[in-house]
């Protein structure tokens, strides 16, 4: 899940937003936080959100990522100033941070560039999920957490990197995690190569990782997307050292949030019999089945999904609805008036939690708290207590001119895992009962919360589906999996 125009708040923040006086705020459409350094706006109405949307110069995101990029992937003085040139497009629509922006959505709009990533990523995940077949009366045992980010992580990165993808080597994925894990450290950035000593010198084996890969021009062979940073970033003459440095923050934004949201689905999904019993009858319903030689062999077409499983998608969305705390942050960047009544001083900036705006009854109904896998399908809309949901209130991707560019691989890739395991086994949490985890320690990178420890499961084969052959494709399509606002215009 591509990490753009979101950001996960800092824990001081979300700990005013969540508890005491602050809390009841939330039924205000916006209000001032006061922090020691700076004046913070907390939007919590969809319309004041829109409306933000609609000033994306003067309630600016690039100052905020450009912070945000040079933190943490510790890149030179010398790409940060090529960064700072134009850096909102004062002087017009040109810069590195546009040509960057312009080419993520290039690369991974619906088309060629995309197909072939998500081609990949499909064979890769079925690989992974023909390999949990018990094999001579062996008992298959998983942690649900640990197959899921590793999984995901491979699978993510063969897509886009391409047969010589750097996490191929188990040092250097494990580097990436620990890299991810001491995040916060070097965000607060006091003496990070002493307070976040690990997590920095695994950043720089993951950045020499990729050196190697750009010296030797890999990337060639990659994917549209790896090949277009690549290409935007020499175009604008950053130093090869820094292209590599930026490419660690992009694994940041194809991994730490697709990997957790792969848990939570596959966790909610077989937690619940009904939900799971709807998702199974609905693919059942699209899934080819032939017999040749007496061995069945069962095709999937994963494009097929998105006309045909509403109540699939509709329990995807939900569940990220219900685990996602990521906020949509801007910079004030001239004194700005919102719909003729509220003044944003410069200086400023302006926090919108998509925490606040999924938990909201007026947006949602009485039901806010509860989940209803059918939330997000015209059956549930019929439902007193459940509101029909406005697109523009689900903001898992963001919105706007931020809206995340990869929604539609990150889409694709947990829809397909999903459909794997639910159609191939059954998982029985070794505990006795599914009991979700905490989520305290996610990092603060992540807008998907991160499980504080593992659930382990055990994978079983599904009577009647354990034999023949599995076949999963993905036909060549311009739909899209309309899981954002502007996906549905």
């Amino acid at each position: 899940m591509l990490h753009c125009g979101k950001s996960r708040m800092s824990n001081e923040i979300r700990t005013k937003l969540l508890t005491g006086k602050t809390r009841q705020k939330h039924s205000l459409p916006i209000y001032t936080l006061s922090m020691p350094t700076s004046k913070v706006y907390i939007i919590n109405s969809v319309e004041l959100i829109s409306s933000v949307q609609r000033l994306p110069k003067e309630l600016a995101f690039p100052p905020i990522e450009a912070r945000f990029a040079t933190t943490i992937c510790a890149s030179s003085k010398e790409a940060n100033d090529i960064l700072a040139v134009n850096l909102s497009g004062e002087d017009g629509d040109w810069g590195y941070s546009h040509d960057v922006y312009k080419s993520l959505h290039s690369a991974l709009a619906p088309g060629v560039g995309l197909d072939g990533m998500n081609r990949v990523m499909i064979q890769n995940v079925a690989d992974s999920v023909d390999k949990l077949r018990a094999k001579g009366g062996r008992l298959t045992r998983i942690g649900l957490w640990e197959w899921s980010r590793h999984e995901i992580t491979l699978a993510t990165t063969n897509s886009v990197y391409g047969k010589h993808n750097p996490f191929k080597d188990p040092r250097v994925e494990q580097a990436f995690w620990d890299f991810e894990n001491g995040l916060v450290m070097i965000l607060i950035n006091i003496l990070p190569s002493l307070t976040a000593r690990k997590s920095c010198q695994a950043r720089e084996l993951v950045g020499q990782a990729f050196q190697r890969y750009f010296e030797a021009k890999h990337h060639e062979t990659g994917s549209t997307l790896v090949q277009s940073r690549y290409n935007t970033s020499s175009h604008n003459r950053i130093p090869l050292a820094d292209i590599a440095r930026y490419e660690v923050g992009g694994a940041i934004a194809i991994l730490v949030n697709t990997a957790p949201a792969v848990f939570w689905v596959l966790f909610h999904i077989f937690a619940n019999r009904e939900v799971l019993r709807d998702c199974r009858n609905e693919v059942e319903k699209i899934m080819f089945t032939s017999t040749k030689d007496g061995h069945a062999k069962r095709r999937l077409d994963i494009t097929a999904i998105k006309q045909n499983c509403p109540i699939l998608t509709s329990t995807f969305q939900e569940i990220l609805r219900q685990r996602t705390i990521g906020a949509q942050v801007r910079q004030v960047m001239q004194d700005t008036v919102l719909e003729n009544r509220y003044l944003l001083k410069k200086g400023a900036t302006v926090i919108m939690p998509s925490l606040v705006v999924h938990t909201d009854p007026a947006v949602w109904g009485s039901d806010v708290l509860d989940f209803n896998h059918k939330r997000f399908t015209k059956e549930s809309n019929s439902q007193k207590e459940t509101r029909k949901p406005s697109p523009k209130a689900f903001r898992v991707f963001g919105g706007g001119t931020t809206l995340c560019p990869g929604r539609h691989f990150a889409t694709t890739e947990i829809l397909a895992t999903a459909v794997m395991f639910i159609m191939r086994y059954d998982l029985i949490p070794l505990a006795g009962e599914w009991k979700a985890p905490t989520t305290e320690k996610t990092n603060i990178a992540a807008v998907v919360m991160e499980p504080d420890t593992d659930v382990p499961v055990e994978v079983v084969p599904r009577p009647g589906f354990a034999d023949g052959v599995w076949e999963f494709g993905l036909a060549d399509s311009e739909m899209v999996f309309e899981v954002a606002a502007e996906d549905k215009q």
